[in-house]
């Protein structure tokens, strides 16, 4: 049998993407943000897994299932809101309304009884409040018939270009001592006497794609160029890879390098994006996707602001580093993974876009306002 999982505070799905390509089935993902769901579901939906606009605030457990179309499910997977913990943001914690949904994942974990529960978040959530709030939910999880471990990862050493840290947090049902984190695959350091490759450098992972105000750019979905203004530009020019511009806070991209963490922000927040490491300007949807890495075939369709696509690629989970943890998982509990059961066909799915290349770049020409933060 193939495992069964469900996709807590989805996002577009990076977690769900993970797990999809390492073999199990994500039978329903579930988020507050309908246009999330919209990525999740023209992304998820041909292969079998169908997202949703809820509210985890308020629903039950037995209500999720109902949603998923299942009576049980072998894993519970999920990231709640980082922004209350996230040391970028304010750190309100509890006392933020979304900082609660914690320990709403632990309630449902109860409710549901999943074989497997992985929680994620931020590395400063296993720091907030001296690690009292980890420690009260990873207790929490125990009382409901758990062995739990926790670690923080590096994203790096799982294969993608991108210094990315998150703590997971696992807990299988009924079972005895289990080792946590996965074993990494890379390394800054490689030496013989290991199986580790080296870090994927941001060469590596967006090197060949065309330049956007290259013709064949319009082929590339999602990497279309943002506008700078004359004095941005002139900055980026004379901002060395690898550095940070004084003034404006843009980090420029090491070529050789894993890229910066990308981030998400929230609200009227839309955080700076990191510049090309070759061309003068910030990285394009499509880059960044690259960054965390997502396959090409990963799209953000129409009518989805282009905000709205940056935005739900900094709050995503790599998928490569999702699929390592779930693999891991998969080893110690004993499932036999079959990931081209799991795999679809991308392109049974509807166009991506309703308007031409042309047509989107001229709107975004008449929206102008804050061109050089990127949100142009």
């Amino acid at each position: 049998m193939i495992p069964t999982a469900i996709d807590l505070f989805s996002g577009c799905g990076g977690l769900s993407t993970g797990f999809l390509d390492a073999g199990v089935q994500v039978v329903a993902g579930f988020d507050v943000d309908a246009p999330s769901i919209t990525a999740f579901d023209y992304n998820h939906a041909y292969r079998g897994c169908v997202g949703h606009v809820l509210d985890l605030s308020t629903a039950s457990g037995p209500a999720l299932l109902e949603r998923s179309r299942v009576d049980k499910v072998d894993i519970l997977a999920g990231g709640p809101p980082c922004q209350p913990f996230s040391i970028a943001g304010k750190r309100r914690g509890l006392d933020d309304i979304r900082g609660g949904l914690v320990y709403r994942f632990a309630d449902l974990v109860r409710e549901i009884k999943p074989s497997v529960a992985i929680f994620e978040n931020v590395p400063n959530f296993a720091r907030f409040d001296d690690g009292k709030v980890l420690g009260s939910l990873v207790e929490m999880i125990e009382e409901s018939g758990y062995v739990v471990r926790h670690s923080i990862l590096h994203a790096a050493d799982y294969g993608v270009p991108q210094g990315r840290k998150r703590v997971f947090v696992v807990g299988i049902r009924d079972f005895g001592d289990f080792e946590f984190p996965p074993p990494a695959s890379h390394s800054a350091n490689p030496s013989l006497f290991d199986d580790t490759l080296p870090y994927v450098t941001v060469r590596e992972a967006i090197g060949d794609l065309p330049d956007v105000w290259e013709e064949s750019a319009k082929l590339v979905p999602n990497h279309e160029p943002t506008v700078h203004s004359k004095k941005m530009l002139e900055a980026f020019a004379k901002l060395a890879p690898g550095m940070r511009d004084k003034k404006s806070f843009h980090d420029r991209l090491h070529p050789e390098r894993v890229s910066f963490t990308l981030r998400a922000g929230s609200g009227n927040f839309s955080p700076l994006r990191p510049v090309h490491y070759k061309h003068d300007r910030v990285v394009t949807v499509r880059e960044s996707a690259r960054i965390q890495s997502f396959d090409d075939d990963f799209i953000w369709p129409d009518p989805l602001p282009r905000l709205q696509q940056y935005r739900q690629v900094g709050n995503a989970v790599p998928p490569l580093l999702a699929k390592a943890v779930i693999e891991h998982i998969a080893s110690i509990v004993g499932w036999e993974l079959s990931p081209d059961k799991t795999a679809g066909d991308p392109a049974t799915r509807p166009p991506a876009f309703q308007t031409t290349h042309e047509d989107r770049h001229a709107a975004r020409m008449v929206r102008l306002r804050g061109a050089s933060l990127g949100l142009g």
